[in-house]
């Protein structure tokens, strides 16, 4: 028809749409104008300038639903479409700044490369959903919610322990929502500005609509085609190694590095590929005894052993314990550990390498109870949670064997990391948590009500002359009065020798807060003055620990029966990034091998009150020093636990990542060319057979004979 409109737009208000306008700009406003001092911190880079990309978003959400478009004319149809797909292709990358700089990533930084697989990782979970919805702004609503969602876990849990969301956190929520009461979640820069660019898309995507009926035929390939993408893309990641033979996979030592330079969410995904853990190759069960008779020819060790040899056993792993100084040098008012640096005499001391940093406690004690290595486990599993879900062998089993009294103590909730669970199976006696020393009553009313002050008055009307609580945590001292008592009401009822396994809870993260109920003593001097507080903090607890830790060796040292005492830091704390960097003196991402795994080190000590031979040992990862301390205390041992004290002459550390030989040679785990990977491949074999082939496990290998006792 001549004089006919070939496209054109037309603009609508509707009344409905001024008072939902209103309510959305007012709610962000409202949001962004309380949180506004966020932009303004020292830390924050152009913070006027994310501020202004705030408003401008804001502006935007008003207009996109103050606005009504309709196309009309001859080619409006066709024109839609295409601007409609347009905006389709164009939204991952909205996406992208919008979940990466939850991460502290500006996706400008990436390589071309990088940018163009996570872009089309992003289209894939678009196609998905408009595979499931057949609409295109569902699938972008959906897509995007998943990313925000995902964005704001993964920066949370970076903030409160210095690693990232990864798969396996999904069977550790429970635990991690028992602690979550002490962090701060006040909004900062990264959360206000990606929340309001969140919202931005979302009223996009729910205006991105066809207005004429799209061809079913179309609408049904592109939704095969999605569901195609998903199976290809799942397929080459789970039943093919392409993703690692393109350098997609983890990075498994340091996962922050990885998320930020590969893509968080990416990442994250092709993390699902190593939750599970394959059979080793060429491996049997029958060659687990071969293995380890050629590593300790005269098999299990001694014949029975008289009960008044068996020494009392108190193993502490200290929460958070750690000597910052590993790492490099920095200026503080006073010393922070003085008494532990002092022990001398019957002391076995120096430094271990823990196989996680800043949270995984539960790794950490596995490693020691079992002599088992987290390093032969896909990266980030708890072993507890994942892995121990029958009868364990254990350093506890054969201190049963031995005639133990054996208690495991933990002064938090016992649900943590399946503790409550777990314990029995490792065949500990008796669990204590902190229901048990404080009354259940007592803290299950604080667990429904949260309210801290009740819950100290409550402690403190139980225990009257005791500084329970240091912060919100029981603190180290009270934790040893606790295990001092535990002792001396076992001599009331038997003379069986005493082991309890203590995993204090004191010096755990969140550092970030003052607390009436605790004045840091320790600060950092010189250039680093007044900078890390979260640091000071940290370092103001250690004093505290090393000065409850004499209290328990005074005691200790006065008791007549022979007593050892080891104890351990879990792992290092998450305190600020800028700290560490500014110790090292060059960006983390930047470490090598061997300066990365200074941020795994803690120290140990092994002490008595009767002789031993003193010595320090400078190289030693977990998974050993339960032997070491069966040789220190001259009790009979396993055939596994003198399989790793020989294993531990080569190869005295073993990391997540690296190992090191007695020379001082670092090598990575994957490392084909490595004069040891025997050994490795060997040890692995062997763990395997103690841990996962439960049905054709070798029994005698890693469990005392009942006879040994005489």
């Amino acid at each position: 028809m001549p004089g006919e409109k070939k496209i054109g737009l037309r603009i609508q208000i509707k009344e409905h749409s001024k008072l939902v306008a209103a309510i959305i700009v007012g709610i962000l406003a409202v949001f962004v104008a309380k949180e506004m001092g966020a932009f303004f911190k020292p830390e924050v880079i152009q913070g006027q300038w994310q501020l202004a990309f705030c408003v401008l978003c804001i502006a935007g959400v008003g207009l996109l639903e103050l606005l009504s478009v309709h196309w009309e004319g001859k080619y409006a149809q066709q024109w839609q479409k295409w601007i409609m797909a347009a905006l389709f292709l164009l939204m991952p990358t909205a996406t992208l700044c919008m979940m990466e700089f939850l991460h502290g990533t500006f996706i400008y930084n990436w390589s071309p490369l990088t940018f163009f697989r996570n872009y089309i990782f992003i289209l894939i979970i678009y196609f998905l959903f408009y595979a499931i919805s057949g609409k295109m702004n569902w699938a972008l609503m959906l897509s995007n919610t998943l990313c925000y969602i995902f964005g704001i876990a993964n920066h949370y849990i970076m903030a409160f322990r210095g690693t990232p969301f990864i798969p396996i956190d999904l069977t550790t929520a429970s635990t991690g929502m028992t602690v979550v009461d002490s962090y701060n979640f006040a909004p900062d820069n990264q959360v206000i500005l990606s929340t309001t660019l969140f919202i931005f898309l979302f009223v996009l995507s729910h205006r991105i609509r066809v207005q004429q009926a799209v061809d079913k035929r179309v609408v049904l390939a592109v939704r095969i085609a999605g569901l195609l993408f998903t199976l290809i893309f799942c397929g080459l990641l789970f039943k093919t190694d392409w993703f690692a033979e393109h350098g997609m996979k983890p990075d498994f030592f340091n996962q922050a590095r990885g998320y930020t330079n590969r893509g968080s969410l990416f990442q994250f995904v092709i993390n699902t590929k190593y939750l599970t853990v394959e059979k080793p190759k060429d491996y049997s069960a029958e060659d687990t005894g071969v293995i380890i008779d050629d590593m300790v020819p005269e098999g299990v060790g001694k014949d029975a052993v008289p009960l008044k040899v068996r020494p009392n056993i108190i193993c502490v792993m200290n929460e958070t314990f750690s000597d910052l100084r590993v790492i490099g040098e920095f200026e503080t008012n006073q010393d922070y550990m003085p008494y532990m640096r002092s022990l001398s005499e019957n002391t076995i001391k120096g430094y271990l390498h823990a196989p996680v940093y800043g949270a995984g406690t539960a790794n950490s004690e596995f490693e020691f109870l079992t002599g088992n290595s987290i390093s032969f486990l896909p990266q980030g599993a708890c072993a507890y949670e994942s892995y121990v879900n029958g009868s364990q062998p254990s350093l506890v089993s054969s201190l049963n064997v031995l005639g133990y009294r054996t208690t495991a103590f933990h002064p938090y909730y016992g649900e943590n990391w399946s503790r409550d669970e777990v314990y029995p199976l490792l065949g500990f006696h008796q669990f204590m948590d902190i229901g048990t020393i404080l009354g259940e009553d007592i803290v299950e009313e604080y667990r429904l009500d949260k309210d801290f002050a009740k819950y100290a008055a409550a402690v403190r009307e139980r225990y009257p002359d005791q500084d329970v609580f240091l912060r919100r945590y029981v603190s180290d001292a009270f934790d040893y009065f606790k295990v001092i008592e535990a002792y001396e009401q076992l001599r009331k009822e038997s003379d069986q020798p005493f082991f309890m396994f203590n995993v204090t809870m004191q010096n755990h993260s969140g550092y970030q807060y003052p607390y009436g109920s605790f004045e840091p003593q320790v600060h950092l001097t010189g250039k680093m003055e007044g900078k890390y507080p979260k640091t000071d903090q940290y370092l103001s607890l250690l004093k505290e620990s090393d000065d409850a830790l004499k209290g328990l060796l005074d005691y200790y040292s006065k008791v007549d029966e022979p007593t050892i005492i080891c104890m351990f830091g879990d792992h290092q704390p998450s305190i600020e990034r800028e700290f560490y960097e500014e110790v090292y003196g060059k960006p983390l991402d930047q470490l090598d091998l061997e300066d990365e795994q200074k941020m795994y080190i803690t120290p140990f000590m092994i002490w008595a009150n009767y002789d031993i031979e003193e010595k320090t040992v400078d190289m030693i990862s977990l998974n050993y020093l339960s032997s070491i301390l069966m040789e220190t205390a001259d009790l009979p041992m396993t055939a596994y636990q003198k399989y790793l004290a020989e294993l531990y002459k080569t190869l005295p550390i073993i990391t997540t990542v690296g190992y090191q030989d007695h020379a001082g040679n670092w090598y990575r785990i994957a490392d084909r060319e490595s004069p040891y990977v025997a050994l490795i491949e060997n040890y692995r074999k062997v763990q395997y057979n103690n841990l996962l082939d439960r049905r054709h496990r070798v029994d005698h290998l890693f469990m005392l004979p009942s006879s040994i006792v005489g």
